[in-house]
């Protein structure tokens, strides 16, 4: 009497379980077979002869996926002398994700590979992802791309949070799925425009500071700096938010003359999402020469004024 698998069990592909039975009487030996059509035919043998008196046979689970297996235990001695599973159970695959397991960053936009190992001839597998920690995967990648690649090129969609995991997922079988062991991150990018090096700009000019963002995160942060960023105690804060989306900002240059200034954008609600200018640029003051200024009569020996203005923190002018 076959006593396990006897109908509704659910093994894995390359795992170990124990075929069972019980003994009445002095059988030494049993074959053991099993079906892939629900007990029709049992053209597949598991051993020719096992010690029927064991009552177990330790069974590495083969790569027949099918729902309608059926094991069968013989008299090795006469056929007539058999039992069966009394109803159909099932050898499954099994998927492991080995990308993305937890902890990568990756950038919307850019490409990185899902991966997966597979047990079982699995012939194709459904891509999905999470944002809420694996709760729920509402989001698809593709329906269905070939299991035994192992691999699938995915471009990082706009979905920008810390909380992701992704779950691939046996076509054939919901059932046998894996997902991402922890969660990972997506974040935008920003790449500033202007100033990037090599510009000169007049103290109380309007000037603007432009950036391209990939992603929707809504503000950036402005900052320049007259060292390079070499030392962030120089650091000056130009907005602490602007609309991300407009990728322009009207600067009104700061009375901060120098060659070694720099701007740095980031993104305002995480700063690893940040460029800064390429080289530096200047800002300069400027002079208007107010008198003489053209038209005057001047007398020789006489004391005129020669009058300017200034803007920006000009120390001395030469005349």
């Amino acid at each position: 009497s076959l006593t396990s698998p006897i109908g509704a069990e659910s093994w894995e592909v390359a795992s170990h379980h124990n075929i069972t039975w019980t003994l009445r009487g002095s059988i030494p030996s049993a074959k053991l077979e099993y079906s892939i059509d629900g007990g029709a035919t049992y053209p597949s043998l598991i051993t020719a002869s096992v010690d029927a008196s064991l009552g177990v046979y330790d069974w590495l689970i083969p790569d027949s996926l099918s729902t309608q297996l059926r094991v069968k235990i013989t008299n090795t001695a006469d056929s007539t002398v058999y039992d069966a599973s009394s109803a159909n159970f099932t050898i499954k695959g099994a998927l492991t994700i080995t990308s993305p397991v937890g902890a990568e960053t990756w950038v919307v936009g850019s490409a990185h590979n899902i991966t997966w190992t597979r047990f079982g001839s699995i012939a194709n597998v459904k891509l999905e992802y999470s944002t809420n920690g694996g709760t729920t995967y509402p989001n698809l990648i593709i329906a269905a791309t070939d299991a035994s690649t192992g691999s699938y090129a995915w471009n990082i969609p706009d979905a920008i949070g810390s909380n992701l995991k992704v779950k691939v997922t046996d076509v054939d079988n919901s059932l046998v799925f894996s997902t991402s062991t922890s969660v990972f991150s997506i974040r935008g990018s920003v790449t500033l425009t202007a100033p990037n090096g090599g510009e000169i700009w007049n103290v109380g000019a309007s000037q603007n500071i432009t950036w391209t963002r990939t992603g929707s995160f809504a503000n950036v942060k402005l900052e320049y700096s007259t060292n390079g960023f070499f030392d962030e105690l120089q650091t000056t804060l130009i907005v602490a938010a602007t609309n991300a989306a407009l990728g322009t900002y009207a600067w009104t240059v700061p009375d901060a003359i120098g060659n070694q200034l720099k701007v740095r954008v980031s993104d305002a609600s995480n700063s690893i999402v940040t460029d800064v200018s390429d080289a530096n640029f200047n800002i300069k003051g400027v002079l208007a020469l107010l008198a003489p200024n053209g038209a005057e009569t001047w007398i020789v020996g006489a004391s005129q004024n020669i009058t300017w203005s200034r803007t920006g923190s000009i120390a001395n002018v030469k005349l």
